[in-house]
């Protein structure tokens, strides 16, 4: 039987983030190509996961059982990435008060424009037709509560924000850090204690819903693997430890796929529990990354134009991903069609049209609005401080 807290997340749509950063280089900018391999097949496969639940709801069992049921730990993917860009981003702005604010709105832009073009619609339509969010209760305060990203009870008037909520904690406690590093670095010691503490003694429920989760659940160890990640990346000795790293992936990837058929079979009390679950993929995944990194940063034609644009578009298709498989749900259940929805066929289409949406999206609208606003951005700061100092992972989720 699956665990209670998981079987929850099959009706929303898990985080989480997109980041950018720069290059080292202040004649030229980047990505880190593998990285974005990498979130493009996270968020399709959380994106595989989710539309199970519309699917097996509404059109009945998938051939062939869940074989993307562990598809869910995209997020957790998402949550090491975060930490590893946070840290990599800003790791020159330690200790210089005078950044922290630029930080905080540089986090804003990342994250909100797109959220609210989402989350606004969405919520005025559950607020004026009571019937089409009747699982979500909503009332105007909790509408107000959500665009703030402020945890609460219940779900939220967009499913995936639980994974932003905790974004906006890790962003508040690693701006310290940017204040004063001794503070700082004393503090995300703390808060992580907090969490440890948490898990060990049981003190709250796994359930990533609560509100007092977003604070010291389990997810937020998702973080400090991902700085973990990043300290030993820029560590003098990385190069050196290639033929190591790749060779770690070989195992990481072999559990990867254990827990990936363990899941199909059984779902997610493969392991036991919800927090055990999570850290052997935030595990697995910070080796992975490693050995992403390792690997030669250069152009890569077909992957560059498939997973690399697919990555650009992750955090839209994250926003997106369950009012458009609402809406093509409904669509599909018109007495003309539904006689062809077969499980299969339903499930290509709520893919194929949450992926193209999510590009032409990405393309046309959060391109131009990011765009926009990081220009307003750069022309209010001082130039000697517009320098970035940092490696470019992407432009589209937010960490």
């Amino acid at each position: 039987m699956q665990d209670e807290s998981v079987m929850a997340r099959e009706n929303l749509i898990d985080p989480i983030l997109a980041v950018k950063t720069t290059q080292p280089s202040p004649s030229r900018r980047s990505e880190i190509r593998t990285l974005q391999y990498g979130r493009g097949i996270a968020a399709l496969l959380v994106c595989l996961f989710h539309t199970y639940g519309a699917i097996e709801k509404y059109f009945g069992v998938m051939p062939g059982g869940r074989i993307f049921n562990g598809g869910h730990s995209g997020v957790e993917f998402f949550f090491v990435l975060s930490g590893f860009i946070i840290f990599t981003a800003h790791r020159r702005d330690f200790g210089q008060p005078s950044r922290l604010g630029t930080f905080y709105r540089k986090r804003a832009i990342r994250v909100l424009p797109m959220f609210w073009l989402v989350v606004v619609p969405l919520g005025a339509l559950f607020l004026f037709v009571p019937s089409l969010g009747a699982d979500r209760a909503l009332t105007f305060f909790k509408y107000i509560t959500d665009l703030l990203l402020i945890p609460r009870s219940g779900l939220l008037t967009l499913a995936p924000a639980w994974t932003l909520q905790h974004e906006v904690i890790f962003y508040l406690v690693f701006g310290l850090v940017l204040y004063n590093i001794k503070v700082g670095f004393a503090a995300l010691g703390l808060w992580q204690g907090a969490c440890f503490i948490t898990l060990i003694f049981g003190l709250t429920p796994q359930d990533y819903m609560l509100p007092i989760n977003k604070f010291f659940g389990f997810y937020n160890f998702g973080f400090i693997f991902g700085i973990a990640v990043a300290v030993l990346s820029q560590s003098r000795y990385f190069g050196k430890m290639r033929p190591v790293l790749l060779g770690l992936s070989v195992p990481a990837l072999l559990a990867l796929i254990t827990l990936f058929i363990g899941e199909a079979r059984s779902g997610s009390s493969v392991l036991g529990s919800s927090a055990r679950l999570t850290l052997s993929y935030f595990t697995i995944y910070s080796s992975i990354m490693l050995a992403l990194l390792i690997i030669p940063n250069k152009p890569r034609p077909l992957l560059d134009s498939t997973l690399g644009v697919l990555g650009g578009a992750s955090y839209v298709l994250y926003l997106i991903h369950e009012p458009m498989t609402s809406v093509v749900t409904k669509i599909l259940l018109a007495p003309a069609l539904k006689p062809f929805a077969r499980p299969e066929i339903a499930y290509s289409i709520m893919i194929i049209i949450s992926v193209v949406s999510a590009l032409f999206l990405h393309h046309y609208v959060e391109r131009p609005i990011l765009g926009f606003l990081n220009q307003r951005l750069r022309s209010s700061r001082n130039p000697l401080n517009q320098q970035e100092n940092s490696p470019i992972v992407s432009q589209s989720l937010p960490v």
